[in-house]
């Protein structure tokens, strides 16, 4: 039997190389990291350097690594100014640099880490704030699931640079050669076929807004739908000449999510699609009926399946309930057939339909010369309408109603999403569960005491009882993920995705895990279970991009994924996708000779 020296001998395990201190000088220094590149769902996609949105990033394994550090920035020096994210920690000793640490600090020190948790669950939740800290766990594995909601952004060749180093017991190897890439748009929107007085298009991959600009009227603005009510074109107008044809153009809208310490710009845009036109009949008269709504999908009297996006409604007729004739409308969504409980207030609108803004309602006029100027110019933007009432005499506040804008009226940069207005509803458990809304004739009138306001000429109650009231569902279709976008750790320790046929995945240390992109989502959370049911949350977190790398225990597990729109009132939470079970293998060992 062969004698082996206990200084010769050394443990193996997957993807590590544990070797007795008096042998390190023995050894070569371990070399950098190859052949890292970027990928949406699998790592064994082909590698392209452009993608719509962040990609996750894997890379060769380094025998003997204890951790990987990884910096992405917008310059190929990585330059501190110019970092994006990193996790790397300057000026400690070899294997202190294996610590969890602030995403919002690129170098932080050991006494500004020592209240910091280590826990890859102490992720700060996602908000409407892009500015949000959060921990990094260390990377045991080669790969990297970036916690940034990167804008679109393109250079020459390159805008990103990513790279990455082994930390060893003896310290970090070199820096591997810098992965470049680009972020960009897949396509431009395409319109699609829309009702009198309305604009659609197909959504756009990786998009969290759009921006729409009416040429003629000089005017943009932002919506968190896929259309756009054409109000300006009707709203305090008399001549079929203002609206027979109207002309606008769209652009998708990027907002980053996640901190970015180098300040990177929080929204980018696309490009504008080419100039599209809507041809619209001479408005309807009658008795005001409802006729559908739509968004992605179009549903009417019989709904057959909810929408992803809060919907444009589309209505005809310009008649009150006593048979008067008016020129303006209100639409409102509620929980109830009954319309009792109001939870959602549209904007005051004279176009035959109406599409939530995120930038605000139309500035109305009040007095005779703002009058004057509506008939004859476009209505520009305001925070809120002003005074307008209900048919009982109630304050209306509209929910497109905004705090502030940024920008000025009509430029090209238009508005901040940051500040914009909550415009889209909270998934409702469809069909069981539904929106019921109707749309009221809206009025200028003037007090005893000469002060004008808006008024709703119809009680939505009323309307709703009378028969004037339609349903719609909304809910987001669940996460598309699978057991074919489970990536894990080989017994050599390179990073694969499981096969496609194979159900339930299994692999080693720790699994990276992806998912296609939700309609409307701005952030996703994952949870984990031990078992599928009942489902018992043994950890979540949250995250901008769309994959994770979760740290699990070996054993058999159950994650799920669901989509968070921080546009939604009130609640953010999407649908949750089916649980997918994977199972994490424990580390094998084995005794090797030295030579």
């Amino acid at each position: 039997m062969r004698t082996l020296r206990l200084l010769s001998v050394c443990l193996v395990s997957i993807g590590a190389l544990l070797i007795p201190s008096t042998a390190i000088a023995k050894q070569s220094k371990p070399t950098p990291p190859k052949n890292l590149r970027g990928f949406l769902v699998k790592p064994s996609e082909r590698v392209v350097h452009v993608f719509p949105r962040t990609p996750a990033f894997t890379w060769r394994p380094v025998r003997g690594a204890l951790c990987y550090e990884f910096e992405l920035a917008t310059s190929k020096t990585f330059t501190e100014s110019s970092l994006v994210w990193s996790n790397v920690r300057y000026g400690v000793k070899p294997g202190a640099s294996c610590r969890a640490v602030p995403a919002s600090s690129p170098a932080p020190s050991d006494a500004a880490e020592a209240s910091a948790s280590t826990s890859p669950g102490d992720a700060a939740k996602p908000t409407g704030d892009p500015a949000v800290s959060t921990m990094i766990a260390p990377l045991r594995v080669p790969a990297v699931s970036v916690d940034v909601a990167l804008p679109w952004f393109t250079g020459n060749p390159y805008a990103l640079h990513a790279r990455v180093r082994a930390v060893t017991s003896r310290g970090p190897t070199g820096w591997s050669k810098p992965f470049g890439f680009n972020m960009r748009w897949p396509s431009v929107p395409r319109p699609k076929a829309a009702a009198p007085g309305l604009a659609r298009w197909a959504p756009v991959a990786g998009a969290t807004a759009y921006q729409v600009w009416y040429p003629d009227a000089g005017k943009v603005f932002t919506t968190t739908t896929n259309t756009a009510d054409q109000r300006e074109f009707y709203t305090w107008k008399f001549d079929a000449g203002w609206w027979a044809g109207v002309r606008y153009r769209v652009r998708a809208v990027r907002q980053v999510f996640g901190d970015v310490p180098n300040g990177l710009k929080p929204v980018s845009y696309g490009p504008w699609s080419p100039v599209y036109s809507a041809f619209n009949p001479g408005k309807s008269t009658g008795p005001l009926a409802l006729a559908f709504a739509t968004s992605d999908r179009v549903s009417g009297a019989s709904p057959k399946r909810a929408h992803q996006l809060m919907p444009a409604f589309v209505f005809r007729g310009n008649q009150s309930l006593d048979g008067r004739a008016f020129d303006l409308f209100r639409m409102y969504a509620f929980t109830d057939r009954d319309c009792v409980n109001v939870v959602y207030r549209g904007a005051v609108v004279g176009s035959p339909a109406y599409a939530p803004r995120a930038t605000g309602p139309l500035a109305l006029p009040f007095s005779d010369d703002e009058i004057d100027k509506a008939v004859s110019r476009y209505l520009g933007d305001a925070k809120d309408e002003g005074d307008t009432r209900s048919n009982d005499g109630a304050k209306v506040v509209t929910s497109e109603a905004v705090e502030a804008t940024t920008g000025a009226e009509g430029s090209s940069e238009g508005f901040e999403l940051l500040t914009g207005a909550k415009v889209d509803l909270p998934d409702v458990d469809f069909p069981s569960t539904r929106y019921f809304w109707t749309v009221v004739p809206v009025a200028l009138l003037e007090d005893a005491d000469g002060k004008r306001y808006y008024k709703d000429m119809d009680l939505p109650q009323d309307a709703c009882k009378a028969g004037r009231v339609l349903s719609f569902g909304k809910e987001s279709d669940p996460v598309v993920t699978g057991a074919r976008y489970v990536s894990g750790l080989t017994p050599s320790g390179r990073l694969l995705a499981s096969r496609g046929g194979k159900k339930r995945p299994v692999v080693y240390s720790t699994p990276l895990v992806a998912w296609l992109p939700a309609l409307g989502a701005t952030a996703y959370e994952v949870q984990w279970s031990r078992t599928r049911y009942p489902w018992r949350a043994q950890g979540s977190k949250q995250t901008y991009s769309t994959s994770a790398v979760l740290d699990l225990a070996p054993g058999t597990w159950f994650y799920r994924v669901r989509g968070l729109n921080q546009l939604q009132v009130r609640k953010p939470e999407m649908a949750w996708s089916v649980p997918v079970q994977v199972k994490v293998a424990k580390p094998t060992y084995r005794l090797v000779a030295s030579r």
